[in-house]
């Protein structure tokens, strides 16, 4: 029996596939950028990430708001009143 295509709820046209999807994280007024894993519309480019997949993104948003981690900056944000 084949595997069964999952097409997207958003564009309902597009099928998913696993790609890396860049995912930006906030905490309070800071950002980071992670690549995960994820399943990506190949029309819409809406990604669907898996239970693990948020499991480590709440990880890793705990661990940058306690300091564990320091990622290295890559750039500046401005703020104009």
């Amino acid at each position: 029996m084949g595997e069964t295509v999952m097409k997207c709820v958003i564009c309902k046209a597009g099928e998913m596939t696993k790609s890396p999807v860049q995912v930006e994280v906030k905490v309070g007024y800071d950002h980071f950028l992670t690549t995960v894993e994820a399943e990506r519309c190949v029309e819409c480019s809406e990604a669907y990430y898996s239970a693990e997949t948020l499991r480590q993104l709440d990880r890793l948003r705990d661990e940058f708001a306690r300091k564990e981690i320091a990622p290295r900056s890559v750039g500046t944000v401005y703020q104009i009143p």
